[in-house]
């Protein structure tokens, strides 16, 4: 920008501010004192002058305290086109839409009309040139998880959709069951790209559902101790009787002239009796240890359960004797 179009331009400005006045309706005009409107030409100038050293921060702020006193189709111009030189490309294209958006009546300046239509023209012309990120979520349920881009909230319908951000670095942050995940990436104008999310080992507690309304506290609990002793003196009881079986046929296998150890004679007599003892000697033991240790589990499992659902004075002892096996208590 030469000499000549900065000059001009700081004129355009001043001029603006005149006409906005004298053009204004009548009420608007009068909330206006003569004070306000220097203050606000005196802004602007200063903006544009920064604007045209290319200190566009300062330009910024000097055009949008002037925005604040007076809503000048060419102050939001140039404060859009600040934006845009600070890299701040969505801010700068939501500004140039506001102003392409600004109402004028019919007896508004050729300069505001030409501000109006520049700055849809600059809206149109820096839409496609936004970056565009998505932010996806793995190993955990989207809707659940808090994200962030430096530092500000995305909105969860917003999880997984591709939207504008500013060229430059960004900081990708997701929390979830007290972990959080960081990602760094960095956008260029016009690039879409997505990140993931990872939470990788992270397990959840299953939710388990509420107890039916009337059921007593302890339910599951007293089902599977009741199941574990069930089963567990069905098995030694079936110890119990294999046992008894066993050392039956041993004694009729040593009246027929076996020794101690069941080492008997190859006679017919003797033939079958052992292989019958053979078949049944191996069953007590398992049995009776199997059978114990679930009979055990369930009495544990039943003494254990909440005192709302414990009988009163529970009890259990285990027994076991040649002739079978069993649990005695009150339960």
């Amino acid at each position: 920008m030469n000499a000549r179009t900065r000059a001009l331009g700081t004129a355009t400005i001043a001029l603006a501010l005149a006409l906005a006045l004298v053009l204004a309706a009548p009420a608007r005009a009068a909330d206006v004192d003569p004070a306000t409107v220097n203050a606000a030409r005196a802004l602007a100038e200063e903006g544009l002058a920064h604007f045209d050293k290319g200190e566009y921060a300062a330009a910024l702020d000097k055009l949008g305290r002037a925005d604040e006193l007076i809503h000048a189709p060419t102050i939001g111009l140039y404060a859009a086109r600040a934006l845009e030189q600070l890299g701040r490309l969505i801010e700068a294209s939501e500004r140039y839409l506001q102003v392409s958006r600004m109402p004028l009546d019919a007896a508004a300046s050729d300069v505001f009309k030409a501000a109006v239509a520049d700055a849809g023209k600059a809206y149109n012309d820096l839409k496609p040139r936004l970056p565009k990120l998505a932010v996806r979520v793995r190993g955990a349920p989207e809707r659940e998880v808090q994200i962030t881009i430096d530092g500000k909230p995305v909105p969860p319908a917003l999880v997984g959709v591709s939207r504008p951000v500013d060229p430059g670095k960004h900081v990708v942050e997701g929390t979830w069951a007290g972990r959080v995940v960081r990602q760094e990436v960095t956008m260029s104008e016009r690039q879409e790209t997505a990140v993931a999310l990872e939470f990788p080992g992270v397990v959840r507690r299953p939710v388990l559902p509420p107890a039916p309304a009337g059921s007593a506290p302890g339910t599951p609990q007293r089902v599977l101790g009741w199941t574990a002793v069930g089963t567990g003196a069905a098995a030694l009881v079936v110890g119990g009787i294999t046992f008894g079986v066993a050392s039956a046929l041993r004694s009729d296998l040593i009246g027929l002239g076996c020794t101690e150890r069941v080492v008997c004679p190859d006679t017919p007599d003797t033939r079958d009796k052992l292989d019958s003892y053979n078949t049944v000697r191996l069953v007590p033991a398992p049995a009776l240890i199997v059978g114990g240790a679930l009979a055990a589990g369930g009495v544990a499992l039943l003494l254990t359960l909440p005192s709302a659902s414990k009988p009163r004075g529970a009890t259990a002892r285990l027994w076991i004797s040649p002739s079978g096996a069993g649990i005695a208590g009150v339960f």
